[in-house]
């Protein structure tokens, strides 16, 4: 009992810890100690042996995947492909109506992310020139925030089916599946998702338009905006890296690491001349991938410690023990363990790890590599993400004044969708 409570407390000073500013390599360590602590474990071995085989198991296993995705991200950005497919998509979908603009946000991003971008290039590519549209239409800032999110970690980061997001590929060598595994349930999944999301958000602006609240009173910061590239790629071109990475991925089922460098080796191919300084693009791109790596392993590493002690045992036990079909358990599971973790790849990781083999004998590879993602996608969008607190700083605003998009958007809406996707799994496979 008492380690289970002091799982639960260090759950919640990760949490604080994580929305006051403190950084997730600073804490994780020192709230691994608190749990060995009430666990009556040797903070010692705990450290060196827990903590960091989960932190270097992680980076070990999926280094490569996020260099190359932030390489990859780099070379669009800086080449200005990424705005000029934002442009393309905006010329499509027009900005005559509010509702209009919150769907074209939510559009582009969605293209971004599905096309290999990660969410962290694509809210550089996008908020230049959405800043200036919000502020035309006096639509509150945070709007942009949830539709945002909504277009960049819901259903292109984990429903999708093929999306190159890694956690969409982290199940593949624990299950022997492909991307595009469980498609029909990735797809209702989608559909609900991205309903729900857009009926949130559209509401959410009708109240503050009676209100009377607008872009001026929520936009925030903007010290840090960012100045649009003149020089850039057409659309088409800017499309065909992240249909090559689509194709190699999907379609010609080549390793994922080996279809990242190719896409990257196209990119630069194709853009180069749109490079300002080429070989600064490429290291910076390279050097970006310490902080999500770092951060995502350094969870990682507080899960494992997390899962080595009895009150984990104990909340195992209990999943494992609920009524009704094996896939329910799972999902509840791979939730908590990403609530505790605070990312979805971290947290889906571990519950791949300790879970995997009690369900592979009951439920079929394709059902839970898509369950798991999807389940992956919920509650890691909680305060203590490193991904939100990330965002919300780039975007110059705080959780108290934009958490809540995002908390409905990529909280509440994939959990609904995960429902109707348990609902299928139960009746058609």
């Amino acid at each position: 009992m008492i380690s289970l409570i002091g799982i639960l407390f260090s759950l919640g000073l990760l949490i604080y810890l994580a929305m006051k500013g403190y950084g997730l390599l600073l804490i994780t360590p020192a709230l691994a100690i608190l749990v060995a602590v009430t666990s009556g474990m040797n903070i010692v071995e705990v450290l060196t042996g827990s903590y960091m085989d989960s932190f270097i198991g992680f980076a070990g296993s999926y280094f490569l995947i996020f260099l190359f995705g932030a390489i990859f991200g780099k070379v669009m950005e800086d080449s200005g492909a990424a705005t000029s497919i934002a442009k393309g998509i905006i010329k499509v979908t027009g900005t005559k109506s509010r509702l209009a603009v919150i769907v074209t946000t939510m559009l582009i991003t969605a293209s971004l992310t599905y096309g290999g971008v990660s969410m962290f290039v694509a809210i550089f590519a996008i908020m230049p020139i959405a800043r200036p549209i919000f502020k035309q239409m006096d639509i509150p800032w945070p709007i942009f925030i949830g539709s945002f999110f909504l277009g960049a970690a819901t259903f292109t980061m984990t429903m999708l089916p093929g999306t190159p997001q890694i956690q969409n590929l982290i199940p593949i060598p624990y299950l022997d599946t492909t991307a595009t595994a469980g498609a029909p349930l990735g797809l209702v999944a989608s559909v609900v998702v991205v309903l729900f999301g857009l009926w949130w958000l559209n509401q959410r602006d009708k109240k503050y338009q009676k209100q009377n609240i607008g872009y001026e009173e929520t936009k925030g910061d903007v010290s840090s905006e960012l100045e649009i590239k003149e020089n850039y790629p057409t659309f088409f071109v800017s499309i065909i890296p992240s249909a090559i990475l689509l194709l190699l991925i999907n379609v010609v089922e080549f390793n994922i690491e080996l279809s990242l460098a190719i896409a990257v080796a196209a990119a630069g191919i194709l853009f180069f001349n749109y490079l300002v300084q080429p070989l600064k693009t490429f290291n910076t791109g390279a050097m970006n991938v310490a902080a999500p790596i770092l951060n995502t392993s350094a969870v990682v590493g507080f899960g494992g410690v997390v899962a080595a002690t009895n009150g984990f045992e104990v909340m195992q036990a209990a999943l494992l023990d609920i009524p009704g079909p094996p896939i329910i358990s799972f999902a509840i599971a791979v939730n908590i363990i990403v609530g505790i973790t605070g990312s979805a790849s971290g947290g889906l990781g571990i519950a791949l790890e300790l879970l995997i083999n009690e369900y592979t004998p009951y439920v079929s590879a394709e059902v839970l590599h898509r369950i798991g993602a999807i389940s992956a996608g919920g509650l890691d969008a909680m305060p203590h993400s490193g991904a939100i607190v990330t965002a919300l700083v780039v975007c110059g605003t705080t959780h108290k004044d934009s958490y809540m998009p995002i908390f409905w958007t990529c909280v509440v809406g994939p959990l609904i969708a995960l429902i109707f996707a348990i609902c299928i799994s139960i009746f058609f496979y």
